[in-house]
């Protein structure tokens, strides 16, 4: 097993997808597919940008204080804005209704700020396109990355 302690930096959420999210005794823990784990990461043996296995994050001692729906700026094709939506704080009571509808869904990015971490959900409708994105605020003392295996070579 292949264990990263407080790496997320050596990590690329590009082609990150939720597989669940679950609490843990100590923690939350977010069961996603198709992380990449940098060259530069401790545990790549590889040496080389690879796929990960089915991979847990864990945010030891993780709880979430905050989630907002990302507002965005619409324009049109001289550069005008036409829409602004601002962002959007979801109310906690609607908290667990929305992280089921995560699963399957992006994770383009997990960023530590001062005792705290930043992870972007970003929603894909039916047709494909791209939906909403919420942002999660996750109280952590630090983060455990696990995986089994890897899979194969990132190919850029």
């Amino acid at each position: 097993m292949f264990k990263s302690i407080d790496e997320t930096d050596k990590f690329s959420y590009e082609d990150c997808v939720l597989a669940g999210i679950n609490k843990a005794e100590d923690g939350l823990v977010f069961d996603v597919e198709a992380l990449i784990v940098k060259e530069n990461n401790s545990q790549n043996t590889n040496f080389t940008e690879s796929y990960a296995g089915p991979t847990a994050i864990k945010f030891v001692g993780g709880k979430i204080n905050n989630i907002v729906k990302v507002g965005f700026k619409y324009y049109d094709a001289d550069g005008r804005l036409i829409k602004e939506v601002p962002d959007e704080p979801v109310s906690e009571l609607q908290w667990d209704s929305l992280i089921k509808t995560f699963d399957g869904n992006y994770l383009p990015a997990l960023d530590k700020g001062d005792g705290a971490y930043t992870v972007e959900i970003e929603m894909s409708e039916e047709d494909g396109t791209q939906g909403n994105s919420y942002l999660l605020t996750i109280e952590a003392s630090g983060v455990v990355i696990t995986w089994e295996k890897y899979l194969n070579r990132v190919g850029r």
